[in-house]
């Protein structure tokens, strides 16, 4: 399971190349449809996506969060879309349910579950 950086558009195949447990799976698509997020981001699981309006700063907070949620052997999602597009998560993780949310002095307040992580 290793960390691909790609662009937002960029096309992976991450779900088919990810090796989990049963359980992980199960566990993976729990909270895929509990978030109700778009199927297209599926296949940048444990991919590291670069939004076009971000920071540098912005992007290394993502990097590095999700190198943390990575080394701890959890899959995550970055720039997860909800299926009505109202909601984005900067960092998703997929095991245990933890939105992360990478604050910049620009950034709107979400009113939402999100850790917030300022930069």
């Amino acid at each position: 399971m290793g960390i691909r950086i790609v662009h937002r558009m960029g096309i992976q195949k991450g779900w088919k190349r990810m090796k989990a447990t049963k359980k992980e799976i199960i566990r993976i698509w729990e909270v895929i449809k509990l978030r109700n997020l778009d199927e297209s981001g599926f296949k940048h699981i444990n991919c590291v996506r670069i939004h076009p309006t971000e920071s540098k700063e912005h992007f290394l907070k993502k990097c590095e969060i999700a190198w943390e949620i990575h080394s701890e052997g959890k899959p995550f999602l970055t720039e997860a879309l909800t299926k009505n597009k109202k909601r984005r998560y900067d960092v998703l993780d997929l095991i245990d349910n933890i939105a992360y949310e990478v604050e910049t002095g620009k950034s709107n307040k979400k009113n939402d579950d999100s850790k917030e992580i300022n930069i």
